[in-house]
């Protein structure tokens, strides 16, 4: 399940902007299978599904510049890592995003011609938090700070039975001043209504980062979600956030 990213979509990895730094993204979920067919029987060979792997692929220069996609790649190898493609203008609240969460395991491959300018090409695989990838739409844009306690945009998702899960994806590219912010998932019956919280808050976050917010067993006919951000003291930072509810 490859995708094609247009222009101007915004990629994020963990703490690092990645949306002028990736020549490349190749993002799907790899089903292993079974066999399953029944021995003398008539049948064609048939399989059944096993276990299922998140992939996402990224590729970048390796310019061994500061601050830059191969850098962070080499850091963090290893380590769990939340993605975010925001495959339209990510500076508009409700714009489509697919999130994930899983592991940069291997070390980052090259490729280049004499003469060229290396490319690397690191890969997310599996999943740290169930569940590992969904679709949904950005709630928070990178366009102005937080500063203090606010709520991000809302958005339209729909309703949330009580089999389904309702996931947060937050990228901190940069964070400066004092004090911490702190994440809560909430949903209402109207954009403007009355917002109930939805499952625990996220740990306070006093640095550059990512977060991964998830809640399930809520039965629910409100439609509209957005995220409440508590600010202790003074912070500053610069915040991608989505939304999005996944059906198993």
């Amino acid at each position: 399940m490859s995708i094609q990213v247009p222009t101007a979509a915004q990629l994020a990895v963990g703490s690092f902007n990645a949306t002028s730094t990736s020549n490349m993204v190749d993002w799907g979920v790899d089903v292993a299978v079974r066999d399953k067919t029944t021995w003398g029987s008539r049948k064609f060979q048939e399989f059944a599904p096993t276990t299922r792997t998140l992939r996402v692929a990224l590729g970048g220069f390796n310019d061994y510049a500061a601050a830059a996609w191969d850098e962070y790649a080499r850091t963090n190898a290893g380590s769990a890592q939340i993605v975010t493609l925001a495959y339209a203008d990510a500076d508009s609240a409700g714009t489509g995003a697919i999130m994930a969460n899983g592991l940069m395991p291997q070390g980052p491959s090259f490729n280049a011609s004499v003469g060229d300018l290396p490319t690397i090409a690191p890969t997310i695989v599996g999943s740290t938090i169930y569940p590992p990838v969904a679709e949904g739409q950005v709630t928070r844009t990178t366009g102005t700070a937080i500063t203090a306690t606010a709520n991000t945009t809302p958005v339209q998702l729909g309703q949330l039975a009580a089999t389904q899960y309702i996931v947060a994806a937050i990228h901190i590219f940069d964070y400066s001043g004092t004090g911490t912010l702190t994440f809560q998932i909430q949903s209402s019956s109207s954009s403007g209504g009355s917002y109930t919280n939805r499952g625990s808050a996220g740990t306070a976050l006093s640095a550059a980062g990512a977060q991964w917010l998830s809640a399930t067993s809520i039965t629910t006919t409100n439609t509209w979600w957005r995220l409440n951000v508590t600010a202790s003291a003074s912070p500053s930072a610069t915040v991608l956030a989505s939304l999005a509810i996944f059906t198993p």
